[in-house]
């Protein structure tokens, strides 16, 4: 049997496992207990070890990596760390409630922990992760579902030199990130380069660096030619909501007559 004939098999079998689980799970009472969900701060343990939190709800986000279908079911596995792509947990949910999800994306589920599935990987590793019997499955993008902003600080500030004006929009703060929202207007009638991926953050004394994040899709701001515009996002970790931050971004015009200074915002 091929690879991915064996890989299609343990899915199956995955999938049989995990529907016989959450039947027998639902079979206890016909009276709905109270929902008690996790605190964020027991999320961690909990996908190290889904039988000691079984019966609790959760509301958790990841990136799905493998989906499987049969019938009336669903079988998923996410990542909970995705930049990592470790933490896995496995969800469980009727076709109606998983819709159209698929491999690569972005889902947040509400439901309840029904234990840890153990098993075996096509590569003879073992798999250990916690199970959820989803109430919801909502789709969604990085921004959306998986790192939503907790805070926002509208700045609106625009910095202009030899006709490239760069508008500092806003700053969201979200899990484990700051994204720094620009826009660039080029009409300096030569290609202007923003250098954004080596952009700096000073907080406290403190330098941060531009860090990428692929699983976004952040792209670099880079050449924005003349007569266009072009928006961007640069994300610092480690900045604090609440105190004020200086970016400083570098530029380049092809103009070689010119010499372009750093864009730089302060923001209380």
């Amino acid at each position: 049997m091929t690879k991915t004939g064996n890989l299609k098999k343990l899915a199956a079998i995955l999938l049989a496992m995990l529907a016989a689980v959450f039947i027998l799970a639902g079979c206890g009472s016909s009276e709905p207990a109270e929902k008690v969900y996790l605190e964020d701060s027991e999320i961690d343990a909990a996908l190290s070890d889904g039988d000691s939190f079984k019966g609790k709800y959760i509301n958790i986000a990841g990136k799905v990596f493998s989906v499987d279908k049969d019938g009336d079911g669903t079988a998923m596995q996410v990542w909970y760390d995705v930049e990592n792509s470790e933490q896995q947990f496995i969800v469980y949910a009727d076709k109606e409630i998983a819709g159209s999800v698929k491999e690569d994306d972005f889902i947040r589920v509400d439901g309840k922990i029904t234990g840890t599935f153990t098993g075996e990987n096509y590569f003879g590793g073992e798999i250990t992760a916690m199970m959820i019997e989803a109430d919801s499955v909502e789709v969604g993008g990085y921004d959306d579902i998986y790192a939503p902003a907790e805070s926002t600080k509208e700045v609106g500030e625009t910095k202009d030199q030899y006709g490239v004006s760069v508008t500092l929009e806003r700053i969201e703060y979200a899990k484990g990130e700051a994204r720094v929202y620009l826009n660039v207007k080029n009409d300096s009638g030569y290609t202007a380069t923003l250098y954004t991926f080596n952009a700096k953050a000073i907080q406290d004394g403190k330098q941060f660096e531009h860090e990428d994040n692929y699983e976004a899709g952040y792209d670099d701001m880079g050449d924005i030619l003349d007569g266009a515009t072009k928006d961007g996002i640069i994300r610092f970790k480690g900045l604090d909501p609440d105190k004020p931050v200086k970016i400083q971004i570098e530029a380049y015009s092809d103009n070689w007559e010119i010499d372009m200074e750093d864009y730089v915002f302060e923001i209380e």
